[in-house]
């Protein structure tokens, strides 16, 4: 989850572990620079605490976007609401439930 500086909108990135996020990549798709998001609003639009931010079931929508190095497993996983909990997916069925934008996220 990060933070956009100017509007304050939280967006999800959805990216494998063995991978990092590239923050110049990730403004780029949002349209504005980004920081690291603010823990209360991140519970607050969520419903989820850092740790455990699933990719889908937020109370809001908030933007989503998938690398796409992703849709090269057979299955993936993610966290499930709590920071130990984590679940299975098909990696097009976790992109189509998120409903996020497939782009290339990794560094």
């Amino acid at each position: 989850m990060f933070q956009g500086e100017t509007s304050g909108k939280l967006f999800l990135f959805l990216v494998s572990g063995s991978n990092q996020l590239d923050p110049g990549k990730a403004a780029a798709l949002t349209g504005e620079p980004l920081k690291r998001a603010d823990p209360r609003q991140i519970r607050d639009e969520t419903g989820f605490a850092i740790g455990g931010v699933a990719p889908i079931g937020h109370l809001i929508a908030i933007p989503a976007f998938a690398d796409e190095t992703l849709l090269g497993f057979d299955r993936i996983w993610a966290a499930s609401g709590a920071h130990d909990a984590v679940f299975a997916a098909e990696p097009h069925a976790m992109v189509s439930a998120a409903q996020a934008v497939v782009a290339t996220l990794a560094v």
